[in-house]
């Protein structure tokens, strides 16, 4: 296959990460805002988008695998096009976080418990920063800056201790059977699932440091 083919279809794969990437972005972000502002058609509009992201993951992974099949990559595009597929992965799953806090936020329902959790935004909007820099870093072959995007998840693990510290402290204080321990207990997903999402876009930046050095390295282990 001429070099010329080749570089189109890479461009559109890449192009295909970055709209996969916006599209899981949107869906923490509307999540979040369903689960703020007890929204529950936008709550449903996350979990019925869940499968688009699916599918568009799986097209994704077939284009990437038709070429490595068909178009001989050399050994540089090849680290990319594996690149690519172990991303697209960790894609699909960010989307099943979002998903997740949205199914939190129906379960909650009318309940404004969540608002007692402030920082829960907070950690949205660093994991989110997270997601952006490490697609970024992967795609301008930055292995500075996503390594300084890895730096970022010691923070998110903070906020995560410092939500579950708080929400055990008002379990405590409940039986087991008042109204409000399974609601406090769902704010413990939801962030559960904020930290997931900055492991698997710290999984992103290891890709990247991956696609410039050639070595496969675990950076900055998460303590959960």
């Amino acid at each position: 296959m001429p070099r010329t083919l080749f570089t189109e279809s890479q461009t559109h794969a890449e192009d295909g990460v970055r709209l996969l990437s916006s599209r899981v972005d949107k869906a923490i972000t509307d999540a979040m805002e369903a689960l703020r502002t007890r929204n529950m058609r936008l709550a449903q509009s996350v979990v019925e988008g869940d499968a688009e992201v699916n599918q568009q993951r799986y097209a994704l992974e077939e284009e990437v695998l038709q070429m490595m099949a068909t178009q001989a990559p050399v050994a540089s595009d090849l680290r990319e096009l594996v690149s690519i597929l172990s991303i697209v992965s960790d894609l699909e799953r960010i989307g099943d976080h979002a998903e997740g806090i949205a199914r939190i936020a129906q379960f909650l329902g009318d309940d404004p418990v969540a608002l007692t959790e402030p920082e829960l935004w907070v950690m949205a909007q660093r994991v989110q920063h997270m997601l952006r820099a490490s697609i970024e870093s992967f795609l301008e072959r930055d292995e500075a800056a996503a390594r300084a995007t890895c730096d970022v998840d010691d923070e998110v693990d903070e906020i995560y201790d410092r939500i579950h510290r708080h929400v055990i402290q008002q379990l405590a204080g409940l039986p087991h059977d008042a109204q409000e321990f399974d609601a406090y207990t769902h704010l413990l997903w939801a962030s559960h699932n904020l930290e997931r999402i900055g492991d698997r876009a710290t999984n992103i930046c290891e890709r990247a440091i991956f696609l410039v050095t050639g070595r496969l390295e675990e950076i900055n282990v998460s303590r959960y």
